[in-house]
């Protein structure tokens, strides 16, 4: 793992980027594996960094393999930001830096200075406003880099709002055939990756969510362009964005993301493997001109 890790790291200390967002497009897709390995590395690029999680991701144990959930792993010097029950149970010694102002179920948030290496459950904010002020408190204590641990699901976290890079973790836990996965991925690529508007063209903003329901209300024209705050609020099923390009409807957004990195998984719990050169290839195929990473089998591409 150490030299695709190692490249990783590069591409994030390179891009500019001050808050990045791991995000996942389903439980065991490689997202806090690549996150972990990121943090590493980072260290070992003398490169000062920091984490948290958006909210508890998951539980303890993988429901279906009873294997024990990735824990993030924090090298001395680095800063974390997690519920103050966590800090309690860690395998690490910290020094407690800010309490934040918002709670969780498992205590406040605590930021806290990493005295030696260890591991830790991480449990952070809830929402984006919080996850964006406990980046900022990251920051204050140090870190150059924040990464964001969450998933597709609750993506607002990695929106421009709050994190100026994204990594995308993509794997065959997205889908029950590679078909599928795929298709998954590709769909996910083409949202974090949607541009601001061209000028001159015809557009109709929408200033809450994007949904199926209120593009059939609104009844959008042929070359029009629909825009939308940024891609987190974009909830349109992947057989309606088809119809609106089909129709000559194209979508776009206020604030852009910028898609740093993709990851692949070729694993999914209860299923069998594809080979690592297979998927990695294949994902190739949807992920566009990002660099991609298999941090299990050391493949990389476009790094």
């Amino acid at each position: 793992m150490t030299e695709a890790a190692l490249g990783l790291a590069r591409v994030l200390r390179d891009s500019g980027a001050k808050r990045i967002a791991f995000l996942g497009l389903a439980k065991n897709a490689g997202k806090t594996t690549a996150l972990v390995a990121a943090l590493g590395r980072l260290d070992a690029l003398g490169i000062p960094a920091g984490a948290t999680s958006v909210g508890r991701d998951g539980e303890d144990f993988d429901a279906l393999t009873g294997e024990p959930k990735p824990r993030f792993r924090f090298a001395a010097g680095q800063v974390a930001a997690s519920a103050e029950a966590t800090w309690e149970a860690a395998s690490l010694a910290a020094t407690p830096l800010e309490r934040l102002p918002f709670p969780t179920r498992f205590g406040a948030v605590v930021v806290a200075r990493v005295n030696a290496p260890g591991e830790i459950e991480m449990i952070g904010p809830t929402t984006a406003s919080q996850t964006a002020e406990t980046a900022a408190a990251i920051q204050r204590h140090g870190a150059r880099l924040v990464l964001l641990d969450g998933a597709f699901g609750r993506r607002a976290f990695a929106s421009a709002r709050v994190a100026d890079g994204v990594v995308l973790a993509a794997g065959m836990s997205a889908g029950g055939t590679l078909e599928a996965a795929l298709m998954r991925a590709r769909s996910a690529v083409e949202l974090v990756t949607l541009r601001a508007p061209s000028p001159g063209c015809e557009v109709r903003r929408f200033e809450g969510a994007l949904t199926d329901e209120l593009v059939h209300e609104e009844a959008p024209r042929r070359g029009e362009t629909l825009v939308a705050r940024d891609f987190a609020s974009i909830f349109l099923s992947d057989s309606e964005r088809l119809r609106l390009r089909e129709a000559g409807i194209s979508l776009a957004v206020e604030r852009p993301a910028r898609l740093l990195a993709v990851t692949a998984n070729p694993t999914a719990p209860g299923r069998p493997s594809w080979r690592p050169e297979e998927f990695f290839e294949a994902l190739a195929g949807v992920a566009g001109k990002a660099p991609i990473f298999d941090l299990q089998a050391g493949l990389v591409r476009g790094a």
